[in-house]
Order: C-alpha cells, then structure tokens, then sequence
C-alpha cells in the first residue's frame, strides 16, 4: 500500500484504489473480489452468516432502541444496544431472553452515552 503525494485523489483508475484513511491519501491495487462472490462462494460462507447474525441482532436491536426517548437517542447508543444483542445471541440465549437482558440495561447504556458527550 503507498501513500499519495501532494494531492488526494479517491477513485479507481487503471487497476489502482486511490483512497483516504483517517486523513492520509493511500494507494492499493485493485481487488478482483466481487459482492457477488462474497455472497455465493463456500469459501466466504461464515462471513455471510456472520451478516446474517448482524442484520437478525440489528433488527431486535432496532425494536428495543425505538423504546428509548427521542432526546436520549444516538447512534452510539443503538451501536452499543446491537453490540449487547448479539453478545446475547451468541451466548446462546433465545430472543425473549435477549430482549429482557438487554431491556434492563438501556438505563444504565443511556447514562454511560450521556457521561461520554
């Protein structure tokens, strides 16, 4: 990966990612994988369940985030909230039991959001 000189470019031209990480201009050639190969190859078969269990933990997520009030909302708040369902989720624990476990902490993520900003 080498860093750009003098200007930032972003884009992909002749077989080259130009692109910009935390401020610095870097350059990187141009991968040949494909969304559509991440989604139907074995090879990427735990990435895809992984996005499976993201998207199910973010919908539970979404439902008890919609319990919080409007002015204490934030999307640190939600990330944190989906952070602790899928920790739930992979402890092996059903949806109810989810919910309820991380129903009764929204308080305490809601103080710890507050104190932060």
């Amino acid at each position: 990966m080498g860093k750009q000189k003098n200007t930032i470019v972003r884009g992909t031209f002749n077989n080259a990612t130009w692109y910009v990480m935390n401020g610095i201009g870097y350059v990187r050639s141009k991968s040949k994988l494909t969304g559509k190969r991440v989604k139907k190859s074995p090879a990427f078969k735990k990435t895809m369940d992984f996005a499976r269990k993201l998207g199910e933990a973010s919908s539970l997520a979404s439902e008890l985030y919609q319990t919080v009030p409007a002015n204490q909302k934030s999307i640190r708040l939600f990330r944190l909230i989906t952070g602790m369902v899928i920790t739930g989720f992979k402890k092996g624990n059903t949806e109810e039991e989810v919910k309820k476990e991380v129903g009764r902490t929204i308080p305490a993520l809601v103080k710890q959001v507050k104190k932060e900003r």
